[in-house]
């Protein structure tokens, strides 16, 4: 070998001597501390993991999964009568079977929500990863990876309610949800699984549930859906709010086309089917006006809320037996509709109304169906341009005297405009029909009666405070264009004819503390102002206060605990869980029975002479005993009427939700008093009404008209007469009730003999102590009598010796007594002349 080669060896020996000298990478202290650094990492990011994941696996523990049977069922409404009225939810649910549901309806589900629903156990790793690579792509998260089980787990067990804000709360929640669906795969079926899924998720338009989704948007059963049709509801699930149909049928029907994608996708259909469903135009069922959107099903709900608690009323199932009578409430409802448009109808009116909003809202409707892409862009944005109602509104409330249940409740004209139960939740002032209770409370004291008289007269319009701070008190409550003072006017006539003047006057000495006092009572819980202006019910008031505080005239002073719509409640399996006996309610007492029977008989007066005359006059008012006050608002700006029979109490509102005059002279007998007619009309057959007794203990009294006094039997008026021309003398008296201890001893002084047809005496024997001269002095006339201070004889007086009761005297046209003949005794001294008579002819015999 040459030296070249010797060479080679030697590099060859060097090489392997180096090469068994190089230390492995992995014997290397670089790589012992890596594996060190790393080990040390992993175990601490373990930690972490058990920190924060096993509490949360411990805490999907603690979830009952029997709760996700737990979904709410309707709930029956039964009227006072027990016959079914409709059925009421918390959810629009109704449950079906899963093989009731089509085999193209599961698979448009499975292709849009969970692919790899019949593979997976209840977590979709693989869609996981799919989902995250997707976002990362987009920069967003665009893709979720939600199987229908963790839907089912975050609906069933309200999981959303876990998060706070944060990223880190959404993860925690997101890892409680990965453990409760992996629960619900072990516990449950696959079938049972997507039975309880499809029954309890919202399909958007209220539609709670694959049935009612299939009722409301196509007014068909689950079973009868064909594949386009169940390709829409499973498009909506994404978003309902967004992307259900009636409203929204553009979006819902690129939502329909993506599931026809990943239908195609799967296999499920062909790309023909594909290309022929997807052109196809979304197509809706026209949607029937729920019967539960009306203020009866809303104000029962919220009663039911409160009674069993928010979470057993969204379970429902119960048996709901209400006040409600069908027939009342339907008459009320029209009374509202026909009385408001004859309004609407009056050259006065130049508001808004119901007919030209009812335009307005179909015009919004076409825009909205339209392609318009302005009004579509935002979400909400509908709402927000949809018109509001600014017609002329109404509100009606019906109710049980004895026991406060309601009979009838509207609240408004239409629920589906506006939801605002102006029956219940209104308050407006009440103007003169609030004057009752001023009158009812003066007259718990002996000295006030509806006889006293009050000053009468203009006043400063500086002590009330009402339009303006300067000038004349108007007298609006009249329910006429022009009122006519007097130098006094009675209590009842003041009331009756709602004087404001004499009521302001009769306010200032009764005090307004009393006043309020008094309102409490009545149950009226709305604050009344600290001004006068309380005293013609300027303070805002609720229709169902003012329905409950009238009761107490018919109720002898005493009034029911409250209003009330629900009667009684079974659950699902028939236990009562609620029920009001009406043994046992004891009413409140407001006042006594004198001053509530005093009120009652002015109201009555009001009805039949007052203002509310034209009840009976030009409403078709039936005959039967009723009481009513009118109550018109300054400025014409609200309208009332309340008023009742023995067994029922009814008040009726008017007016502008933005509070505005009606119209100039828009009385309130003319606009809600015939409402109030045709509601109380329709409650003569069931609940007759009755005569209210006078209480025992009452004083009645005769007093004249006229005088205000004590009457007598010279207390007669000439009218005219209709029939024969001329005048008539009729007694112009009535009965007043008086406490015992009143103070009301003078009589009237204003009528003489030559008032009194026949020539009757001056006085009441039974008043005077004496019997009535049989000549009277002309010059005595006028002139008080000395009157005896009590009664001539104590005790039972069976023949009418200290009573005498007049009779009829029958009178000429002219008022003048019709003389009558008398008989005349013979004089005996008298000479008679002979009387002559002819003598016979002589008889003649026959042989």
């Amino acid at each position: 070998m040459g030296k070249k080669g010797n060479e080679y060896l030697d590099l060859l020996r060097l090489g392997g001597r180096n090469l068994r000298q190089r230390v492995p990478f992995f014997r290397r202290t670089w790589f012992g501390v890596l594996v060190i650094l790393f080990l040390v990492f992993g175990v601490a990011v373990l930690a972490v993991l058990l920190a924060v994941v096993r509490p949360l696996r411990e805490q999907a523990e603690l979830f009952d999964l029997d709760e996700v049977h737990k979904i709410e069922r309707a709930s029956v409404i039964f009227d006072r009568k027990g016959d079914e009225m409709g059925r009421i939810y918390v959810f629009n649910r109704t449950p079906v079977k899963i093989g009731l549901v089509p085999m193209h309806f599961i698979q448009a589900l499975t292709s849009e929500e969970d692919s790899r629903f019949f593979q997976h156990s209840g977590v979709d790793y693989i869609g996981i990863v799919r989902a995250m690579w997707l976002n990362y792509k987009a920069g967003a998260e665009t893709q979720g990876a939600s199987t229908i089980t963790q839907q089912l787990a975050r609906d069933a067990f309200k999981l959303k309610e876990l998060e706070t804000g944060q990223k880190s709360s959404r993860y925690k929640r997101k890892l409680v949800e990965v453990f409760l669906a992996e629960r619900l795969e072990n516990k449950f079926s696959k079938s049972e699984i997507l039975e309880l899924y499809l029954n309890r998720i919202y399909f958007g338009g209220g539609f709670y549930g694959v049935q009612a989704a299939a009722q409301g948007y196509f007014g068909k059963d689950v079973k009868n859906l064909d594949l386009l049709e169940s390709a829409t509801i499973c498009g909506i699930i994404k978003s309902p709010n967004n992307l259900q149909p009636l409203r929204f049928a553009d979006r819902c029907k690129k939502a329909r086309n993506h599931v026809l994608d990943r239908m195609l996708d799967d296999g499920y259909i062909t790309g023909s089917e594909y290309r022929k469903y997807s052109e196809q135009p979304v197509v809706t069922t026209t949607r029937v006006a729920d019967s539960r959107l009306t203020y009866v099903y809303e104000e029962v709900r919220q009663e039911v809320m409160k009674i069993v608690g928010d979470e057993a009323a969204q379970l429902g199932g119960f048996k709901i037996y209400t006040t409600i009578d069908r027939t009342l409430q339907k008459a009320a409802e029209e009374a509202v509709s026909k009385r408001l448009a004859e309004v609407e109808n009056r050259a006065s009116y130049m508001h808004q109304t119901y007919a030209q909003y009812r335009v307005l809202l179909e015009d919004f409707k076409k825009k909205i169906s339209s392609k318009d892409k302005k009004l579509r862009s935002e979400e909400g944005a509908a709402e927000v341009l949809r018109p509001q109602p600014e017609y002329l509104q109404a509100a009606v409330l019906m109710m049980d005297n004895h026991d406060g249940g309601v009979l009838a409740m509207v609240g408004g004209r239409n629920y589906l405009d506006s939801m605002f139960n102006r029956a219940v939740q209104s308050r407006r002032p009440a103007g003169t029909a609030f004057l009752p209770f001023l009158y009812a409370a003066a007259f718990q004291k002996p000295e006030y009666f509806p006889g006293l008289h009050i000053e009468d007269g203009p006043i400063d319009n500086r002590r009330v405070m009402i339009g303006g701070l300067t000038g004349i008190l108007g007298e609006w409550g009249t329910e006429q264009d022009e009122t006519k003072y007097a130098d006094t006017i009675t209590a009842r006539e003041a009331l009756l004819q709602s004087r404001n003047a004499a009521t302001v006057r009769l306010g200032e000495k009764i005090g307004l503390e009393w006043l309020k006092e008094f309102a409490q009572k009545a149950g009226i819980k709305s604050t009344l102002r600290e001004y006068a202006s309380s005293f013609l019910g300027a303070s805002e008031v609720k229709l169902d206060e003012m329905c409950l505080a009238y009761s107490s005239f018919a109720n002898s002073g005493k009034r029911p605990k409250e209003i009330r719509l629900v009667q009684r409640i079974t659950d699902k399996d028939g236990k009562v869980i609620h029920q009001i006996k009406e043994d046992t309610e004891d009413g409140v007492t407001v006042m006594d029975e004198i001053a509530a029977y005093q009120t009652h008989t002015c109201l009555t007066d009001a009805l039949k002479r007052g203002t509310g005359k034209p009840a009976y006059d030009e409403y078709g008012l039936e005959s039967f005993p009723a009481a009513g006050k009118t109550g018109t608002n300054y400025d014409f700006k609200d309208l009332w009427f309340v008023g009742y029979t023995s067994a029922v109490t009814c008040g009726v509102w008017c007016g502008f939700d933005q509070q505005k005059s009606i119209y100039s002279g828009a009385f309130s007998n003319r606009i809600v008093l015939p409402i109030w007619v045709d509601a109380m009309n329709a409650t003569r057959k069931d609940y007759k009404p009755e005569e209210i007794a006078t209480p025992q203990d009452a004083l009645l009294v005769e007093v004249c008209r006229k005088s205000g006094l004590r009457a007598t039997d010279a207390c007669y008026e000439k009218v005219p007469d209709p029939v024969h021309g001329g005048s008539r003398s009729v007694r112009d008296t009535q009965k007043e009730v008086l406490r015992r201890n009143s103070a009301f001893d003078n009589y009237c002084d204003l009528h003489s003999n030559a008032d009194v047809p026949g020539g009757l005496g001056a006085a009441r024997p039974e008043e005077s102590g004496a019997l009535p001269p049989s000549d009277p002095n002309p010059k005595l006339a006028g002139i008080e009598p000395v009157r005896m201070q009590g009664p001539v004889l104590l005790g039972i007086d069976p023949y009418n010796s200290v009573q005498p009761l007049l009779r009829a005297v029958p009178v000429n046209t002219d008022g003048t007594a019709i003389k009558r003949a008398l008989p005349v005794e013979e004089d005996q001294s008298a000479v008679l002349p002979p009387i002559k008579l002819q003598a016979p002819p002589p008889l003649k015999l026959e042989p």
